[in-house]
């Protein structure tokens, strides 16, 4: 295809949006595409002249008449194999597809936007992360670690700008008498959760509030979508609210995203349960066996010792774990999290089990009476003291991935500074009943805890729900 043809097909598809898109490919695999290029290196055209004297919408949006230019110039210079190289001729046609796309003829770009924006976010975030390829990565996750700071990803960062004038275009858009069969808003949600993907590669998920604000008042239809965008935009927002400490919203919409995921995504399932596994173990929901079988080898290593430690009530086993996986759970911005989350449940799993051990070791009630279900400190102090294997400097040295010395990886290990005693023992019981997680009375006198007659060791996912941590009525129109 020739430069005069292909600017007489743009003249034939003003009015379809859908045939528009079509003609401003970065597919260079396309033979229409290769003949194009072919005539703009052979022949030196004045392209912003050809495309002038086109006259297209009677000159009035000189916009369009840049990104054609930028989209023509793309093709007359760029290297196919070396998009490093080119990288800014793209970031420049892409900022002036923004331009034109504000426009208020800028609604039949919206197709165009939608390709497009695509593959620059893939583009600039894979070089970015060093590892970019040919071809279109369409996993949620170029680059899982998260860990590059901004200024080591200046792609992405100017691609971000671009992205929220994008986004905030589409959000402030007025229907006019033109075009009202169309609208903007087709695109704004895969421009957001290309905004979020951005602003998560950039280790700005904060920045990530005001597009979930902005979506949740946009009025839009949520099951219109495609179902590939609504289950990325919600894996989005659970990791949102997962960094937030917000579990059961973060775990409301990890589990729509990972139950609605196409089943041979299976890079996108594990992105998905690479948050949605933890927010299940913190809110006392075991993870099921065949959730480790698609998590993979990483996951199922990173995961299942934690779970087994929660669930025994196992302390020491729970930290020690957390210490041979720290790169890993620091990557994921989550070592923190389950540091301070998971003490408490740990405790309180364990005196459920002394509470189930010394009641199977006693004799049954006479008929026709009731027994209090009593802890004694020292029932409750053998446990903790064994949970913590505080004195076993034999299993700290065999692992070998922590001194005792270190009360900040492990705090209940140091035997030189700390012996378990009965305030211990205590000020655990009244944590537990202070945030719900036990429901007794303490006899400090007799160092003796008298859970309730039923109901002493609540779900603990009640508890959370119970302290406000519910994904309310305001996100139920995603339901909808």
């Amino acid at each position: 295809m020739t430069l005069p043809a292909f600017l007489s097909r743009i003249g034939r598809s003003l009015s379809s949006p859908g045939d528009l898109s079509n003609l401003f490919s970065l597919d260079f695999s396309s033979p229409d595409l290769a003949t194009l290029q072919n005539d703009l290196v052979d022949n030196s055209y004045d392209i912003s002249a050809e495309v002038q004297s086109r006259n297209y919408f009677s000159g009035e949006w000189p916009g369009f008449n840049e990104f054609v230019v930028s989209y023509l110039t793309v093709l007359g210079e760029v290297d196919p194999y070396g998009l490093a190289e080119s990288y800014p001729l793209v970031e420049k046609l892409f900022t002036d597809l923004q331009i034109a796309f504000s426009n208020r003829h800028g609604v039949i770009l919206t197709q165009t936007v939608g390709k497009l924006a695509g593959f620059v976010t893939t583009l600039a975030i894979s070089l970015d992360s060093g590892n970019y390829k040919n071809g279109d990565n369409r996993s949620m996750d170029v680059d899982a670690s998260n860990s590059a700071a901004e200024e080591l990803m200046p792609r992405t960062s100017e691609l971000a700008k671009v992205l929220l004038k994008l986004f905030n275009s589409i959000r402030g858009e007025r229907m006019t008498g033109e075009n009202t069969e169309m609208s903007k808003k087709e695109v704004i949600l895969y421009v957001a959760v290309l905004l979020c993907r951005a602003y998560f590669k950039l280790n700005q998920p904060s920045a990530c509030a005001n597009v979930f604000s902005n979506i949740h008042t946009a009025n839009i239809a949520f099951s219109r979508y495609p179902r590939s965008q609504r289950v990325t935009y919600r894996y989005y927002l659970g990791r949102f609210y997962f960094l937030r400490q917000e579990l059961l919203r973060a775990r409301t919409h990890l589990l729509w995203a990972f139950n609605n995921c196409h089943v041979s995504a299976i890079s996108n399932h594990r992105a998905i349960l690479t948050y949605l596994i933890p927010s299940n173990l913190l809110l006392g929901v075991g993870a099921r066996p065949h959730l480790y079988e698609i998590a993979g080898g990483t996951l199922r290593e990173a995961f299942a010792p934690l779970e087994r430690a929660l669930r025994c009530g196992d302390l020491y086993g729970f930290n020690a774990h957390l210490v041979k996986y720290f790169d890993w759970f620091v990557a994921k911005k989550m070592f923190l999290l389950l540091r301070s989350k998971s003490e408490i449940i740990i405790f309180r799993n364990l005196f459920r089990q002394i509470d189930v051990m010394v009641n199977a070791s006693k004799p049954p009630p006479e008929p026709g009476t009731k027994r209090p279900n009593d802890l004694t400190y020292d029932e409750l102090l053998v446990g903790i003291r064994q949970s913590s294997r505080q004195n076993d400097v034999a299993v700290a040295a065999q692992a070998g991935i922590a001194s005792l010395d270190s009360p900040a990886i492990f705090p209940y290990s140091n035997s030189a500074e700390m012996a378990w005693t009965y305030d211990d023992a205590e000020n655990i019981c009244i944590s537990l009943i202070d945030q719900g997680f036990m429901k007794a009375n303490i006899y400090a006198r007799s160092k003796l805890l008298r859970l309730m007659p039923s109901g002493g060791f609540p779900r603990i996912s009640d508890v959370w729900a119970a302290r406000g941590q519910i994904s309310g009525d305001e996100e139920a129109w995603m339901d909808r």
